[in-house]
C-alpha cells in the first residue's frame, strides 16, 4: 500500500510537471505557427503603443474601407459605420476629446444628428468618457454590454483587477477613488449575440469579459466595390501572469471567447480599441505610429489581412492555456 501511494504521488507530480512544462498548441483552425507569429505581433503592438503619449490627443479622420471610417483620437478608439438611413458610432472617446471627434465626423461630411446608435465597448473613460456629450449632440441611443451599464450611468471606471491600480482624477492627476467621467444614461443593454440595426446596417455584439465585466466585441460586414469584408472590433486582451488577479477572467468565460472567435473566423479586418493593435498598423514592416497611420490613411486596403486575427487568436489561446495550467499546478 505504501509503495502504491508513493507511486501515485510520483505519477501525480510528474503529470503536473508535464502540464506545467509542455507548451500548448491552439485548437483548429488556428496553428502553432500562427501562435508564434501572433506572439511577435503582440510584442510589436506594445512597442508601438509606447509611442502614443496622449491617447486623447486629436487625430486625423479617414475612410478605412467602404462605409467604415476612423473618426477618433490618437489612441484609435472611435469608428463610424455610415448609411443613407443613419450611422452607427462605435466608441465615444474620452471626455476631453469630444470636440475633436465631432470635428472629425463633420469634416468628413457627416452630420452628428444622423448618428442613430452609439455602441460602447466598455466602461472606461477613454471609451465612454465622451458618451454623454455625443448622446446630447446626436440624440442617438446609447448601447452597451449589460455588465458595463452600472459603471457608465455613474460615470466611473470599474475596478479592473486586484490589486486595484492607483486612482486618477480622469485628467491624468491623482485623486480619490476610481477615475470618473460624465455619466451617461444607457438606452439598451446588449447581451451576447444581440444585433443592432440602423437602416441597412447590422452589427452583432459579442460579450467578452476580461478587460471589464462585459466588454463587447462588435462584428459587421462592410462592402467595398464588389467585395464584402468581415470586420471585428475587439477589446481587449487581458491575461496577466497570474490570472487570479483579474476579477473578470474565468476559465469558462475565456473558453467562450475562443469559441466565439472560431465562429467569427475568417476575419478580413481586425480592429482593436487602440491604433497600435489594428491589423493595418501591425501589417506594416516598420515605421512610427505616425508613419503607420499616414500609410493607412493613404491606402485602406492595408487593413485587409485575415492572418492578423488568426495569429492574435492563436497566440492568446496558447498564452491562456499555459497560464491556466500554471495556475492549476500552483494550487495543488
Amino acid at each position: 500500500m505504501k509503495h502504491f501511494l508513493v507511486n501515485c504521488l510520483w505519477v501525480s507530480a510528474s503529470s503536473m510537471m508535464v502540464l506545467a512544462q509542455t507548451p500548448h498548441a491552439p485548437y483548429a483552425p488556428f496553428t502553432a505557427r500562427q501562435a508564434e507569429l501572433g506572439k511577435e505581433l503582440a510584442a510589436k503592438s506594445l512597442e508601438i503603443r509606447r509611442q502614443i503619449t496622449d491617447g486623447s490627443a486629436p487625430a486625423e479622420p479617414f475612410r478605412i474601407i467602404g462605409n467604415l471610417y476612423f473618426v477618433g483620437d490618437a489612441n484609435g478608439e472611435v469608428f463610424l459605420l455610415t448609411s443613407p438611413k443613419g450611422h452607427i458610432m462605435m466608441g465615444a472617446g474620452a471626455a476631453n476629446s469630444t470636440e475633436s471627434i465631432q470635428k472629425n465626423i463633420e469634416s468628413l461630411g457627416f452630420k452628428m444628428t444622423d448618428v442613430k446608435a452609439i455602441l460602447l465597448n466598455h466602461n472606461h473613460g477613454d471609451q465612454s468618457g465622451g458618451a454623454a456629450h455625443m448622446k446630447e449632440k446626436t440624440g442617438a441611443a446609447v448601447m452597451a454590454g449589460f455588465g458595463e451599464i452600472p459603471y457608465m450611468e455613474h460615470g466611473m471606471f470599474n475596478p479592473p483587477a486586484i490589486p486595484v491600480p492607483a486612482a486618477t482624477d480622469g485628467r491624468g492627476g491623482r485623486g480619490g477613488g476610481p477615475p470618473r467621467y460624465p455619466p451617461v444614461k444607457v438606452d439598451r443593454a446588449l447581451f451576447d449575440g444581440d444585433v443592432v440595426r440602423v437602416g441597412a446596417l447590422s452589427v452583432t455584439a459579442y460579450l467578452i469579459p476580461g478587460h471589464s465585466p462585459s466588454s463587447t466585441t462588435f462584428a459587421y460586414t462592410v462592402r467595398d466595390g464588389s467585395r464584402d469584408y468581415k470586420v471585428v472590433e475587439f477589446c481587449c486582451w487581458e491575461y496577466p501572469d497570474d490570472l487570479s488577479q483579474n476579477g473578470y477572467i474565468t476559465e469558462a468565460s475565456v473558453r467562450h471567447t475562443f469559441e466565439t472567435f472560431r465562429k467569427l473566423y475568417p476575419v478580413d479586418i481586425y480592429l482593436e480599441l487602440g491604433a497600435y493593435a489594428w491589423g493595418g498598423t501591425l501589417d506594416q514592416p516598420s515605421g512610427t505610429i505616425t508613419e503607420r497611420m499616414a500609410k493607412l490613411k493613404a491606402d485602406g486596403k492595408l487593413f485587409v489581412n485575415r492572418e492578423i486575427f488568426n495569429q492574435f487568436s492563436a497566440a492568446r489561446e496558447v498564452e491562456f492555456e499555459d497560464k491556466i495550467a500554471k495556475l492549476k499546478t500552483s494550487n495543488h
